[in-house]
């Protein structure tokens, strides 16, 4: 009986099950792979206009979709469902896909050189459609929007358990910043009513998340749109040049909530009117001492030489 407390509670095979369930490999595009991202972390890649920021959500889409291998294949996707939801209808759904076709025409293209299988045919619409049932995206036009898409995601995911989904995605998350903010100075008619306005409907969105995310752990992207003036700040505040304190827009509970915050922008030098755009990143929260600078291709995002 004294050596009931070191008998195993499982196998080593079943704990990295567990693990990798609970802490799912996430593939992640340049320039979010400088830090280790998992479920729970909310990202914010902030940046002003326009600065890949969505297609930073884009590539990330594709590496999830994408399966691992297939027929012997590799596609180097992670074969995980994608939730993201569009504030500013700014998402190029034809580039996505042609990004994903892209992708796996490439992937067919490399496994029949490397193989000498130049005369087999690979169904690349099947995997193509299949890619795409792993994306949902839904588009809001206003906050009351948002609040019910993030409220129908409980359900959504409650009715399709099958479906693995890992990554939420929030296109321009202040893109009703200003409209909250008109509606929190109009009187209300109904005095023990909840004022609707910026900091409830903050309030709302991040306590939905954390709920989503206590019974779905999910990595949390969000884009946010800076204008010059605040790109200026943020690299004068980081890089110490400057003793000007950066004034954030967001509300204090939105701050607070995200653990991870990138800065991108087109560089400012001469190579911006080159053929494609080269864009600068630089981590903010957790702060690095070291930038990334990466182009837009047409299979997504690469490395800038």
């Amino acid at each position: 009986m004294a050596k009931e407390w070191i008998k195993r509670d499982e196998s080593a095979k079943q704990m990295l099950q567990r693990v990798l369930k609970e802490r799912p490999l996430l593939l992640l595009p340049q320039p979010l792979h400088r830090v280790p991202l998992g479920t729970h972390n909310i990202v914010e890649i902030a940046g002003p206009s326009p600065s890949a920021k969505t297609e930073i959500l884009a590539q990330m889409a594709v590496n999830s979709i994408l399966p691992k291998t297939r027929n012997g294949v590799q596609y180097g996707g992670s074969e995980h469902s994608v939730l993201f939801i569009d504030l500013d209808c700014r998402l190029d759904i034809f580039r996505l896909s042609h990004s994903l076709k892209q992708r796996i025409s490439e992937a067919n293209k490399w496994h029949k050189t490397t193989n000498n299988q130049m005369g087999v045919e690979y169904d690349e619409m099947g995997l193509f459609g299949e890619c795409m049932k792993r994306f949902s995206y839904t588009r809001c036009y206003d906050s009351f929007e948002f609040l019910a898409a993030l409220k129908g995601l409980h359900n959504k995911l409650a009715d399709d358990s099958k479906k693995t989904v890992y990554v939420l995605m929030i296109d321009n998350i202040g893109a009703f910043h200003w409209i909250d903010r008109s509606f929190s100075s109009l009187p209300q008619g109904n005095p023990n009513r909840k004022n609707v306005g910026l900091q409830s409907v903050f309030e709302t969105v991040v306590k939905e998340i954390k709920k989503l995310l206590l019974l779905h752990p999910m990595l949390v992207l969000a884009t946010k749109t800076v204008t010059s003036q605040v790109k200026s700040s943020y690299s004068a505040r980081v890089s110490g040049f400057s003793n000007n304190a950066y004034r954030e827009y967001m509300p204090l509970i939105w701050q607070s909530f995200v653990t991870h915050r990138i800065l991108v922008r087109p560089l400012d030098d001469k190579r911006k009117l080159q053929d494609p755009v080269c864009y600068f990143a630089e981590w903010l929260l957790p702060a690095l001492n070291f930038s990334d600078e990466f182009v837009v291709g047409d299979t997504g995002i690469l490395t800038s030489f």
